[in-house]
């Protein structure tokens, strides 16, 4: 959607009711506007760097709930599941490195690496192959796989998500609001 039909689409009202944080505000309403066009650039760049296997991740983004507006300063965030900056950056493994962050500790209350493989090998519509007596030893032998060899960065994330766009963001509303203001974009899981 462009910032003109974006913009037409809103009933300003008093600048006031532009500037308030409640979630019917023409702001706020912007900023869903916004928000939401991010979540479909960020899926459509999924698909085009082949990332969707279980399309779990595909569907895990959406745009934060609430905008914060702190005087010249607007943050809007983009909820995914925390395996994003996995796809993103990639993964080093133990025998060949791809240039990767080090992750530390995944957020408690996640579902394990094994486990997440598991989840996802009925996903593929792939029997079991030979050599395997189960499920199981299949996803252990692709997550040692994993853990040796890593995974290459397929940057979806920051194909989208960069200054370019955080420059785009920042011309609606600040029309809108009839004054400069700085966009910050929270990543989900930092």
């Amino acid at each position: 959607m462009t910032e003109a039909e974006i913009l037409s689409k809103l009933n300003l009202g008093s600048s006031k009711s532009v500037l308030e944080g409640n979630p019917s505000s023409p702001l706020a309403e912007l900023l869903k506007e916004l928000t939401q066009d991010v979540t479909d650039q960020l899926k459509k760049s999924l698909d085009s760097h082949g990332v969707g296997a279980s399309m779990n991740l595909r569907q895990s983004i959406v745009p934060h709930k609430q905008a914060k507006i702190d005087g010249n300063t607007v943050t809007v965030g983009i909820d995914a599941d925390f395996y994003w900056k996995f796809v993103d950056k990639g993964v080093n493994g133990t025998e060949v490195n791809h240039g990767a962050p080090a992750w530390g500790q995944q957020p408690a209350q996640t579902t394990s690496f094994h486990q997440a493989i598991l989840n996802w090998i009925p996903t593929t519509g792939t029997t079991l192959p030979q050599g395997f007596d189960s499920y199981d030893s299949w996803a252990w032998a692709i997550q040692t796989n994993i853990k040796k060899h890593g995974k290459k960065a397929r940057p979806f994330f920051t194909d989208v998500v960069n200054d370019t766009l955080v420059e785009q963001l920042a011309k609606p509303i600040s029309k809108l609001l009839g004054r400069a203001i700085k966009i910050n974009i929270v990543e989900p899981w930092q």
